[in-house]
């Protein structure tokens, strides 16, 4: 049977990437957003989210062969992926399995004999088999988990470079997935069972939250002792293979990260979900993921060190970097330490903060109860200066002439060591991640 109509539960960042790729492959899509503003949105070209090349790949597509509905539609469908969100706790740090319930829940009046089901959704493992498949009360039906590993910011080219990961309930689910992700990529990794494909999502971002951790911890660590982080982790990695190894069947190099903030909704929830598993007293996982939540605590503390001669309630704070990362671009905030940077600011009074970013929108900026600014208007006069992520367009700013208009004995804190070659004859108080001027 050839699987031409598909059903995409949740157009969010997984599912409306996934929606428009394979509507370009020449698939019938349905996308089912149940958020109703989101939903008009979208409908109007307009995503909800920024994503290079998304915008003009939803005009392309919409209203021909993908079609959104706040619900299921009666039509012929072949396959139903559910690319729902799958949170966890912010206080106990368990996931959250209601979206995955709900979407269930949604598709079971419109299943048939011989469709196929697709879990997309990170979750733990486990789920597919233990949840889902009861949930679909012995229906002839097929399925698969196959998760999304697209990085925000290049995900519409990832989602045709990338292996595409499948773990399937029987060999029948196992050919019909097949089928539908190799007309998106010819790279199909089959895995022996739900649960494999299921804990290899977790194992990717909690490996790269670990890296990030170490690199961060040796940042900290450098700086106590005196040492430029970044000078230390580019000599180590240089020519040393036994840190800067090629792997066979793979593109570039493992090697000591450099140190910078980590988040991100896959990075802040992946790790305590595989982290649940672990029946150990110690686990790396979860210190890694600490160590990297203790970033925006100690850019806190040195704001506050530098701020001991000013009223802390009278200061100018300006941070620049509010999506959770800066390369490649996005806008999300899911996850930003630069929005734990600003709960931290706030409780400790600091009211006085602007806020700056490249792709963020000024009315969000503005809904985290801070003033929305350019690069010159929060320099001036400032106390203090962050810089949170790193995009691109950093390269290009005169942080020169930015500095001279900040307040005497002002401090820069460039947690990305964007500006640490070009701020050494200036006359200010700068310290990165691993770094002090």
């Amino acid at each position: 049977m050839k699987q031409n109509n598909v059903c995409i539960i949740g157009l969010g960042y997984i599912g409306l990437t996934l929606a428009v790729t394979l509507a370009e492959k020449d698939f019938q899509v349905f996308g089912i957003e149940k958020n109703i503003e989101k939903l008009e949105q979208l409908k109007k070209g307009k995503p909800h989210f920024y994503e290079k090349g998304l915008n003009q790949a939803l005009l392309k597509h919409k209203d021909k062969n993908l079609c959104l509905f706040d619900k299921i539609p009666d039509k012929e469908i072949n396959t139903f992926i559910i690319a729902v969100g799958t949170p966890v706790d912010k206080t106990t740090k368990m996931p959250q399995m209601e979206y995955i319930k709900g979407a269930v829940n949604a598709i079971s009046p419109y299943l048939r004999d011989g469709q196929l089901i697709v879990l997309r959704s990170t979750v733990p493992v486990g789920v597919t088999r233990n949840i889902v498949l009861p949930m679909l009360k012995q229906k002839n039906v097929c399925l698969s988990f196959c998760p999304e590993r697209t990085a925000e910011g290049k995900a519409l080219i990832e989602l045709k470079e990338l292996p595409q990961i499948i773990g399937a309930l029987d060999q029948d689910s196992m050919i019909r997935s097949v089928e539908i992700f190799s007309r998106i990529t010819p790279l199909i990794v089959k895995v022996s069972s739900l649960e494999a494909a299921e804990i290899i999502k977790l194992l990717d971002n909690s490996y790269r939250d670990l890296n990030f951790a170490y690199a961060n911890q040796v940042a900290l660590l450098c700086k106590d002792l005196n040492l430029d982080a970044d000078e230390v982790i580019r000599s180590a990695n240089s020519g040393y293979n036994r840190t800067n190894i090629s792997l066979p069947g793979f593109v570039g190099k493992r090697f000591i990260s450099q140190p910078g903030f980590v988040g991100g909704a896959c990075l802040e929830k992946d790790p305590y979900i595989l982290d649940n598993l672990v029946n150990s007293n110690y686990s790396l996982i979860k210190i890694a993921r600490e160590i990297n939540e203790g970033l925006p605590v100690h850019v806190l503390e040195r704001i506050k060190k530098h701020l001991t001669e000013t009223r802390i309630s009278e200061a100018k704070i300006f941070i620049s970097g509010f999506a959770f990362k800066g390369q490649p671009e996005t806008d999300d905030l899911r996850g930003s330490s630069t929005i734990d940077l600003l709960n931290l600011l706030k409780k400790s009074e600091i009211k006085n903060i602007y806020g700056h970013d490249f792709v963020v929108k000024q009315e969000d900026i503005r809904k985290l109860g801070i003033e929305p600014c350019s690069i010159e208007q929060g320099f001036a006069n400032a106390d203090i200066a962050v810089f949170m992520n790193n995009h691109k367009f950093y390269q290009d700013i005169d942080i020169e002439s930015l500095v001279r208009k900040m307040k005497q004995g002002a401090f820069l804190f460039d947690g990305w060591q964007l500006f640490s070659n070009k701020i050494k004859n200036i006359d200010i108080k700068y310290e990165s991640l691993g770094f002090k001027k």
